[in-house]
């Protein structure tokens, strides 16, 4: 009797062990759908960016190699200002990041669900690698902008808001020298093709995350 009485013992401590596992399980669950419907809000914003901005680089070298280039200083500094800035992703990694930090990972009993979730977070280490060789480059055209371009001219196109405005009237270029201009055009076609490839890798992991969301919620059966 006293056996069967500690073994029935063991046994609801172990239902009930299990239960809170379960429970942590599903409540890792759901954060984790709450922090990626977060990041296709994030990714979209921060891809349609950059995009914006690969066009705004189009029209920059279209007009560094234009005849009369000297008849559109506004829009050579607006533009050669909005090329020098970066579209940075960061996203919402809080309870990815608690899961590694408390073993939280181990409760994902679902194999397909467990290879998912790494599938998707790996996507953004490829994007983290793009994004150093995007910021190197852009650090690479500020150094040359800084010969083209009136650096009090340039800073005065940055509103208190941290916004980038047109200058007024037609302020002209420190140098006209074609192979300065064709330099700077260079480096503008380097940081255009990164943040291409960063806005495509951007597409991608939102699909990625839409799919995972949906993969989520069908074996957790979350709403």
């Amino acid at each position: 009797m006293l056996f069967l009485a500690v073994f029935c013992g063991f046994l609801a401590e172990y239902q009930l062990e299990h239960k809170i596992e379960r429970d942590r399980e599903k409540q890792f669950i759901r954060s984790l759908v709450e922090d990626i419907s977060e990041d296709t809000i994030t990714l979209a914003q921060t891809s349609a960016s950059l995009y914006a901005n690969v066009q705004r680089m189009d029209s920059l070298k279209y007009l560094l190699f234009s005849e009369d280039i000297k008849n559109h200083g506004a829009d050579l500094y607006y533009l050669g200002r909005r090329a020098s800035r970066s579209d940075w992703l960061t996203l919402h990694d809080r309870t990815i990041q608690q899961m590694k930090n408390s073993g939280g990972f181990r409760l994902i009993r679902n194999q397909k669900v467990s290879n998912a979730i790494l599938e998707y977070y790996n996507q953004l280490g490829f994007i983290e690698k793009l994004q150093t060789i995007e910021l190197d480059e852009t650090m690479e055209y500020r150094k040359m902008a800084v010969g083209i371009f009136h650096p009090e001219t340039f800073g005065n196109l940055v509103t208190k808001e941290n916004q980038v405005i047109k200058p007024d009237g037609n302020p002209p270029l420190q140098t006209y020298d074609k192979q300065a201009l064709l330099r700077l055009a260079g480096f503008v076609s380097y940081c255009q093709n990164s943040r291409l490839a960063l806005a495509k890798a951007e597409d991608e992991m939102n699909v990625t995350a839409k799919e995972l969301i949906r993969l989520l919620k069908k074996e957790y059966h979350l709403k």
